[in-house]
This record gives C-alpha cells, sequence and structure tokens, in this order.
C-alpha cells in the first residue's frame, strides 16, 4: 500500500465527514481551449470558473518572456504594440571596461493581429526562432498557469482554506465534496496532471486544527476586506462596479463563515458586526456616486 493510501486510511477513521484535504500536480498540462471546454463540461463543472480564452497577443508576450529567461548578454524587448502588430525586438548588451553600455539590435519578432501569424527579420536567429516556436505551442492553448488559475476558481468557489502559507494544500468543507471529486476528473484528464484527495473526519485533534486555521484565514479575508474599504474611503474608485463587487466579496465571506460554523463550530469575533459596517460604508459610497 502506497503512502498516500496508508495516511487516508488512518485519517479515514473517526466521525462524521469534515471536509477533505486537496492537493497536486500539473504535468503536461497544456491544453487548447476546445479540450478545456470539452473537459469542464464533461465534469460538469460551472464554465464561469475557466480563464479568458486565450489571444494571440497573450501567447506571443508568454513566448518572449520564456524565450527571454536564462539569457544573460541579451534582452527581449517589447519594441511596439499598435492595433495593428506587436513588436518584440532582441538587443544584445554589450559591457565596455569604462563602464558604459551600448545595446545592438540582432532580430525583432513581428505578430500581424490581423491573421494572428509571426514572423521574424533574421531567421535562424536562436531566440527569435524560439520565440516564433513558444508562439505556435501557446497560440490557441492555455498554459499549465491558466489551468491552476481555472482551479484556485473553483477551490474558492467551493471556501477553501489554505493550509499553508504559500499554498499549495487546501482544506475543503464537506458540503462542496461533490463538486470537489468533479474537479477531479476534470484535471486528470489534462495531461498527465494528479489531484490527491485526502478525507478527514471528526476528531478533536482534527477539528481543533480545522478550525484554527478556519478561523486565520476568514480573519485575513475580513482585514484585506477593511483595509480595502478604508482606502476606498480616502480615495473613492471611479467605477461603481468596483464598489458593488466588494458587496459581492461582503456577501462571500459571511456564507463562508456561516459554512465554518456549522462544520467546525468555527466563529469569528465581531465578524458580522464588522460586515455590516462595511456594507453600510460601501452602500453610502454607491449612493454618493449615483447622484453625482
Amino acid at each position: 500500500m502506497s503512502a498516500f493510501h496508508t495516511v487516508k486510511s488512518a485519517l479515514a477513521k473517526g466521525g462524521q465527514h469534515l471536509g477533505d484535504l486537496i492537493w497536486w500536480t500539473l504535468a503536461d498540462a497544456r491544453v487548447s481551449r476546445p479540450a478545456l471546454e470539452s473537459t469542464w463540461s464533461g465534469a460538469m463543472l460551472d464554465p464561469a470558473h475557466l480563464p479568458e480564452p486565450p489571444t494571440a497577443e497573450k501567447a506571443i508576450k508568454n513566448a518572449a518572456r520564456m524565450a527571454a529567461q536564462g539569457q544573460t548578454d541579451r534582452l527581449v524587448r517589447l519594441g511596439l504594440e499598435n492595433e495593428r502588430e506587436i513588436i518584440f525586438a532582441v538587443v544584445r548588451e554589450t559591457k565596455h571596461t569604462d563602464g558604459s553600455l551600448t545595446f545592438t539590435q540582432e532580430a525583432r519578432v513581428v505578430l500581424d493581429r490581423s491573421n494572428e501569424q509571426a514572423v521574424t527579420d533574421t531567421p535562424g536567429h536562436d531566440i527569435a526562432e524560439a520565440i516564433l516556436g513558444r508562439y505556435a505551442e501557446l497560440h490557441g492553448t492555455h498554459p499549465a498557469d491558466d489551468v491552476r488559475r481555472a482551479m484556485m476558481n473553483v477551490l474558492n468557489s467551493c471556501a477553501a482554506v489554505t493550509l499553508r502559507d504559500h499554498g499549495g494544500v487546501y482544506w475543503i468543507p464537506a458540503p462542496h465534496a461533490g463538486a470537489l471529486r468533479k474537479l477531479q476528473v476534470a484535471v486528470e484528464q489534462i495531461g498527465s496532471s494528479r489531484v490527491y484527495l485526502l478525507p478527514v473526519h471528526a476528531s478533536a485533534d482534527a477539528t481543533k486544527t480545522l478550525g484554527e486555521a478556519a478561523a486565520s484565514a476568514l480573519t485575513e479575508e475580513l482585514a484585506a476586506l477593511k483595509t480595502e474599504v478604508d482606502a476606498f474611503m480616502a480615495s473613492p474608485p471611479e467605477r461603481q462596479s468596483t464598489l458593488a463587487r466588494r458587496l459581492d466579496a461582503f456577501e462571500e465571506l459571511s456564507s463562508k463563515a456561516e459554512l465554518y460554523k456549522q462544520v467546525l463550530s468555527v466563529t469569528v469575533a465581531d465578524l458580522d458586526q464588522t460586515l455590516a459596517s462595511l456594507t453600510a460604508t460601501v452602500e453610502t459610497l454607491l449612493n454618493a456616486k449615483a447622484a453625482a
């Protein structure tokens, strides 16, 4: 039995299902837009959680960034961007003994927006060809970062709690177990990716640990929203939609807090009062915008 299945078997013992731990590895996770949409719909996941469709502009910019990585004396710089074309220049940087620098352009890569074709004026140039190669790979496809972004959209909609400071391992409350398993089905159809789900059942230690993590997550999210609203008071945003989205965020946090309370008996001091105060502040700003 693998270590994962040994731990899974051990954690399955106990009381009611509190939720699941989830982590994953994305391998060969570049996927075309049609394939991603098909996989997503096949798993019955909400298409609203998908990233924006890939564009030629995004592909050429990512290709240029990737081709520039690891270069020590050559730079890839955006030379021009307008409605017709995007041009990147490959520039060699030379350092002289007197401390001065000179720059020599070696090649250009041009994306024609009208037909989404990319060409170089210096065929055979290593970096220019690398940009073209990367563009061909990325054009019309989502990189692994987009797949990860879609996953996080789903997890955030499932009231995920981060169990590590820099992410990577999350706890999802039991009421969202169905959505989590749909996500697992979808992601494991992309390349050689794997999604690991570890059910956690009620025990004194599990409830205490997850409760502390959930309370910390709620407190941090509430503090971030309060800081944002304080900034709005000092300098109101120009768009009403920015304020309206904050009201949605308040409602989402309130729903998440109620869910944690039901599953883990977690409460955050003054959360309801603070959210009510923030809501009143934002509504006042919205009314002022409407009257202006």
